[in-house]
């Protein structure tokens, strides 16, 4: 079974991070290896929320992994709230990284043309260098444009088919060779756009009301499970989309606040190898 380190944080309400990795690669034939970056009572989309660093604990991994035997097939890191915290990931890079590891970054800064807090210049310029090492990055618009240091709100009032070609060329500066940007919102649909060793391709659905929590780390989670079952990259798009559909779909029907996340659970038949 091919196995996945997934490193971020947990949070106990919000369907997010840990929460949302750990049912998908499951679901999908990959035993998932939680890492734990930070705990939180819930996402921190919540009007209050508490959280406990996991701290040196973080240190303690690559050598017992180690001395257990461990090998990875992937190794996926999402949130990332601190230096000390992507000192960890890259540690857990350098020693379990082989030739035919792959390696996905979902570099989480901000969204809808806004960081989030406690996203200033250098964390993010930390995040940036980071990412550069990856085989995939899964950046919303905005955090493409935090990556590039393009004009997000330049962007945000472009029309439609100019949008598209702004993001091509976004594409063409970043140093990965294959980039899923995410949620780009394309009058009533929403969007992915992908960059796939040069070659643009944008994938449209039908939008819904709402900017619900967790559904980029779903999108990153499932992404990871088809490419690391040897999907390619069409393929692992095409069938992450339509998992992703079903559960907004299903979110705003019920009218579900939107901090709590996307109903995924009934939806997990969607990834089914």
């Amino acid at each position: 079974m091919k196995k996945v380190a997934v490193i971020q944080d947990i949070s106990g309400l919000g369907r997010c991070s840990l929460a949302a990795a750990l049912p998908v690669l499951s679901v999908m034939g990959v035993q998932a290896l939680p890492v734990p970056t930070a705990v939180y009572t819930n996402q921190t989309g919540f009007s209050r929320f508490a959280f406990h660093n996991c701290g040196e604990l973080l240190n303690e991994f690559p050598a017992l992994w180690q001395e257990h035997g461990v090998v990875l097939d992937g190794i996926y890191t999402g949130f990332m709230a601190s230096r000390e915290q992507l000192d960890a990931a890259q540690c857990m890079i350098d020693t379990f990284r082989r030739p035919e590891t792959l390696v996905l970054i979902d570099p989480v800064m901000g969204d809808n043309g806004s960081r989030y807090p406690g996203f200033g210049d250098e964390l993010c310029r930390t995040i940036a260098d980071f990412a550069a090492q990856a085989d995939i990055i899964t950046p919303n618009v905005t955090e493409a444009h935090l990556l590039t240091g393009g004009d997000i709100h330049g962007f945000m009032r472009a029309p439609p088919d100019e949008q598209e070609q702004l993001l091509r060329r976004v594409c063409e500066t970043l140093p990965q060779p294959r980039i899923v940007i995410t949620g780009w919102r394309c009058g009533e649909y929403v969007c992915n756009a992908a960059w796939d060793n040069g070659t643009f391709t944008a994938y449209k659905s039908p939008a819904v009301t709402g900017s619900y929590s967790g559904t980029g780390d779903l999108f990153a989670s499932a992404l990871c499970g088809g490419l690391v079952k040897r999907d390619s990259l069409n393929t692992a798009i095409r069938r992450t989309t339509q998992f992703l559909e079903a559960a907004l779909q299903s979110a705003a029907k019920a009218g579900l606040p939107e901090e709590e996340g996307v109903p995924f659970e009934s939806h997990l038949k969607e990834l089914l190898f």
